[in-house]
């Protein structure tokens, strides 16, 4: 199955911290491909997807970040009104819980890509390329 590796990490909710990241990242030479932020009062969770997750991994541990690798599922949805909105009907029929998502900057194969965890990624995996749901592998993500 075709999943992709993402980095997470917190940073301070502060003025700063996110182009210390990007910073860290750049000096490392790790192209960041997409990124998501969840945010509190006092801190956020900074998802990313990167070119060399094991480059863009040490530099940030290095830099003093604590990081940690998971796996998510790229989904390709047609680039039109109701596009995400057929994702979500086979998630609901194939009775999926999402526990987050977000989008890739970029189109794949003239299609939107949207990144997707589940509760249970391998089942999800599985399920929705059975159901004829387009998944995209890291470097279909990478060169998008």
């Amino acid at each position: 199955m075709k999943q992709i590796k993402q980095l997470s990490l917190f940073v301070e909710n502060r003025p700063g911290a996110l182009s210390e990241v990007c910073r860290v990242l750049k000096d490392a030479q790790v192209n960041l491909c997409a990124m998501s932020v969840a945010d509190t009062a006092e801190f956020g969770i900074l998802r990313l997807l990167l070119d060399d997750i094991d480059r863009g991994n040490a530099a940030l541990k290095t830099a003093g970040f604590i990081t940690k690798e998971t796996n998510v599922l790229a989904i390709s949805v047609p680039d039109c009104a109701g596009g995400v909105a057929g994702v979500f009907e086979k998630t609901d029929q194939l009775g999926l819980s999402v526990e987050y998502m977000y989008a890739v900057p970029a189109r794949i194969k003239d299609k939107a890509v949207i990144i997707f965890r589940f509760d249970d990624q391998d089942a999800a995996g599985a399920k929705l390329a059975g159901a004829g749901v387009e998944l995209l592998g890291a470097d279909e993500i990478m060169q998008g």
